[in-house]
């Protein structure tokens, strides 16, 4: 009669460090809580020569703060100029201007219902 060794299920396994989940030996990344235990899933780059990077133009800080002294600078952005026409859906945003605001109701004049009795 052979004794089997209980703890041979261990063999190539490990644990995360993380979590303690056990797991095959040599993963990536742990199938419990998903970190990732080596740098194999990340790519080696080199960095970008500084004369690649493209050239800011100098942001004076002052040009941003609440001084009244100083002009508002002039900035300009990319206008777009198509507009999405979407179409479908039951949604409807219009608002009829017969309506009075909620503001401008006198509470006596609103029309409620009568409030339910839930208990006796």
């Amino acid at each position: 009669m052979t004794v089997e060794d209980k703890l041979s299920a261990f063999k190539g396994k490990s644990a995360c460090p993380v979590c303690g989940c056990i797991e095959p030996k040599g993963s990536v990344r742990c199938a419990e809580c998903g970190t990732f235990h080596s740098g194999i899933h990340l790519e080696e780059r080199e960095a970008p020569l500084p004369s690649a990077l493209p050239e800011r133009e100098a942001v004076d800080p002052m040009m941003y703060s609440l001084s009244d002294q100083l002009a508002i600078p002039d900035e300009q952005f990319q206008e777009i100029v198509d507009i999405a026409s979407w179409k479908g859906g039951s949604t409807d945003f219009t608002v009829e201007d017969d309506e009075k605001p909620l503001s401008l109701i006198d509470p006596d004049d609103l029309e409620l219902p009568e409030p339910e009795i839930l208990s006796e």
